[in-house]
């Protein structure tokens, strides 16, 4: 069960388990990455669920263009989704494209030590460009601030697949409240609001501008 706290005029959703927010290197030259280099080790917070109104996906995997393994369900239903942090220690790096495939029949199953599924017949593959979407604006604000961390949200359709991004931060209020916000949200759905709160809890430009935004937060 999520629980909500009210700070000022926003209320914030916490979710009851905790997980690490990758921390990005400060950098006063700090500019969109390009090379293997630059996008080895960036960090990232990886979330995925289906479109409203999608069939359920069995076999589903999403695999970057250096290999890497983002997320993948035996069988993915309007309830179901996931979220997943990498941080920069990891050998992870951050994707050009994500293809995301799923599949249809009997017989579906896991490829052992691998996130990969054979079995019944390939129903969906799509490739997203992921990096070449982004502005360097949210590269430049990520790597601005302690505890900040970029979001890729894919969203499963029945005939395609859809992203967002938008940058993860933490607020504490003077109070004790403490609870996640997103800012410079972009891509191919808005910001959303849940049964919980009002307003969103992201905005399309920086946090600062946000109407709802309360100077007396401090970040972490």
């Amino acid at each position: 069960m999520k629980t909500a706290i009210k700070i000022g005029a926003l209320l914030i959703i916490v979710a009851p388990f905790t997980f690490a927010i990758p921390i990005f290197t400060v950098s006063a030259q700090s500019v969109k990455p390009q090379t293997n280099r630059e996008l080895h080790g960036k960090g990232m917070v990886i979330v995925d669920d289906l479109a409203k109104g999608a069939a359920p996906k069995d076999g589903l995997r999403a695999i970057t263009d250096a290999g890497n393994g983002l997320f993948s369900h035996l069988k993915l239903t309007q309830t179901g989704g996931s979220t997943s942090s990498f941080g920069g220690s990891t050998n992870m790096s951050f994707p050009r494209w994500v293809n995301v495939r799923w599949r249809s029949g009997p017989g579906i199953h896991t490829v052992p030590n691998y996130e990969e599924f054979e079995g019944g017949t390939i129903a969906g593959d799509y490739t997203i460009e992921v990096l070449n979407r982004i502005p360097e604006e949210v590269f430049k604000y990520a790597d601005s601030g302690r505890g900040r961390a970029i979001v890729l949200h894919f969203r499963i359709k029945d005939d395609g697949v859809l992203l967002a991004w938008e940058v993860q931060e933490t607020v504490l209020h003077p109070s004790g409240g403490r609870g996640l916000v997103f800012s410079l949200h972009g891509g191919d759905f808005p910001c959303e609001t849940t049964p919980y709160q009002l307003h969103p809890d992201c905005t399309e430009g920086r946090l600062e501008d946000a109407p709802w935004y309360n100077p007396s937060w401090i970040r972490k």
